[in-house]
């Protein structure tokens, strides 16, 4: 006899037609609802035999309960660091994070999604791999489960999002370059990634907007390699000079190893600037000037939204920039 599939709190947030955190809202009883949404709610899970996951309710009870947390990639330090910081966030007993690695695959992120449904996560976090081919596994997630996108997202999915405001941290960038550099002698040059993914795209976007769509670009990926690559590439061009933003900590990271090994002064004769502010940072000799992404109130965010039935939502946060020796303020 072929199993048949329990009915999900998304099949009857489809035969109500309603959102899922209406289905929950109604059938917890923590929160007011409509009395002819609650009608329609409760006939829909009579109709389809939905039986309430005791375990769902769990995280608002701090019992038994299991977050998922999908990311493109472990390599990263930056996506490492965010994990820890999730982990803080629901540190509690009986809240569990299980961390799964997409390896930069969309096939493998689709199969770490599938996974944790099958699992009866009761909330899934997800950074997306592509900003418009990852949408099939978040619109799956957020069919299923209470879902936040976080750092990356997939616009038009019904999953909720948490990040930062990737056009504010390439303006303070702006800001320090207009008060602190003489652009004559250090030119901006910008090392990004390729614009696959939401933060990748948003940040070459600022770029383009608080300086030029004319300066010199290069594009690659979010990796250190790509960032000695780059300034390989950059010290080809015959550049003695320059200011060089990154679109990341671990790019930057990069850029500053191949200039220092090539035996160039940071910053008397290159500026060096990265966007992340966790992680990688830390590692940087001289230390690195870098947008700090607030990624404590995130990850608390990112808690209060799934102890939350609220509809989903997005959530955007205020980078700071952090000055460091590789970009350092001008002397009065």
């Amino acid at each position: 006899m072929p199993l048949t599939r329990s009915a999900t709190m998304a099949d009857v947030a489809r035969l109500a037609g309603v959102s899922v955190a209406t289905v929950s809202r109604t059938l917890s009883g923590t929160r007011a609802v409509d009395p002819v949404m609650q009608h329609r709610v409760t006939e829909a899970a009579e109709q389809l035999g939905y039986q309430v996951n005791l375990v769902g309710r769990a995280l608002r009870q701090t019992r038994s309960s299991t977050v998922g947390l999908v990311l493109p990639d472990l390599e990263n330090p930056y996506f490492s660091a965010l994990a820890q910081q999730l982990s803080r966030a629901f540190s509690d007993p009986g809240i569990d994070l299980l961390v799964f690695s997409a390896d930069g695959s969309l096939e493998t992120e689709s199969r770490g999604v599938r996974s944790f449904l099958g699992r009866q996560v009761d909330a899934l976090v997800l950074i997306p791999v592509h900003e418009q081919l990852s949408e099939t596994s978040v619109s799956a997630a957020a069919a299923a489960v209470h879902t936040i996108q976080l750092d990356r997202r997939v616009p038009g999915t019904a999953a909720s999002y948490v990040g930062v405001s990737n056009r504010a941290g390439m303006q303070l960038v702006h800001d320090h370059v207009t008060r602190d550099v003489d652009v004559s002698t250090h030119p901006v040059v910008y090392v990004g990634a390729t614009p696959d993914s939401s933060s990748a795209h948003e940040r070459l976007d600022g770029m383009h907007r608080w300086f030029s769509p004319e300066i010199p670009t290069f594009l690659g990926d979010f990796s250190a390699a790509w960032g000695r690559e780059a300034a390989a590439r950059i010290l080809a061009d015959g550049l003695t000079g320059a200011t060089i933003v990154t679109a990341a900590d671990v790019i930057a990271l990069g850029v500053l190893a191949h200039l220092l090994h090539q035996g160039r002064s940071v910053p008397d004769e290159f500026r060096v600037i990265g966007f992340d502010g966790i992680g990688a940072a830390a590692l940087a000799h001289p230390s690195l000037t870098t947008v700090r992404q607030p990624v404590e109130k995130m990850a608390r965010s990112i808690r209060s939204l799934i102890e939350s039935d609220d509809e989903a939502s997005s959530r955007w946060f205020e980078p700071d920039l952090v000055l460091g020796a590789t970009s350092p303020a001008s002397t009065p």
